[in-house]
């Protein structure tokens, strides 16, 4: 499923945004990767195109779609592009980017876990996680 990036965001607060939805990210020079694992051999991947700055453009690609791990050896597998679940997940990464700083990363590091998260996120995260 292709969508775009709803306002020009930075590349950092982009990988902060991914990460505080709980995606594993990955950056390349003109794009950030994002893989987030499921229950029964299935994860998302997201993947987003930066044109190699540090501001991510408004209307950038998003790529995200279902990978369906089989298995097999050679690390090949399949994949779903369109369904509610892969919608509902387009839906919150354009939400949680909305959020996102277009200057720098407002964000925090938890200290039990170590995951990066906006500084907005961070009081819900602990209640989930962490049950405080």
């Amino acid at each position: 499923m292709l969508g775009h990036v709803p306002r020009k965001v930075g590349r950092d607060s982009l990988v902060v945004a991914l990460r505080s939805m709980g995606y594993r990210t990955k950056g390349e020079t003109f794009e950030v990767l994002g893989y987030r694992e499921l229950r029964g051999r299935r994860r998302f991947h997201a993947k987003v195109e930066t044109f190699g700055g540090d501001m991510v453009p408004k209307e950038a690609t998003i790529d995200l779609h279902l990978d369906r791990m089989d298995g097999d050896l050679m690390g090949r597998h399949g994949y779903e592009t369109d369904g509610p679940e892969i919608q509902d997940e387009m839906d919150r990464i354009l939400r949680v980017i909305l959020t996102a700083s277009t200057t720098d990363a407002k964000h925090v590091t938890c200290p039990e876990c170590g995951k990066s998260m906006f500084t907005d996120h961070f009081a819900s995260h602990l209640k989930i996680e962490h049950r405080r």
